[in-house]
């Protein structure tokens, strides 16, 4: 599974196709990683998410049946 962290990208299929979406690594401060969603490229609106680690990370992915164009 591609997963691009710390870059914008496009969904394409799945849950929220049109959205462009973020991966955060916050790890650091967190133990976490965040999931931004937006329907705008400058992701000044939308939606976040988290999950706990790399592997709950591609569960969602895999749940929300995305495919993502990384830009």
């Amino acid at each position: 599974m591609n997963i691009q962290i710390n870059r914008l990208g496009k969904i394409l299929q799945g849950d929220e196709k049109g959205y462009y979406i973020k991966i955060i690594d916050d790890l650091d401060n967190t133990g976490s990683f965040l999931i931004l969603t937006s329907p705008d490229i400058d992701m000044k609106k939308g939606f976040d998410n988290w999950v706990k680690d790399k592997r709950s990370l591609e569960g969602y992915f895999m749940e929300s049946n995305w495919l993502i164009e990384w830009l």
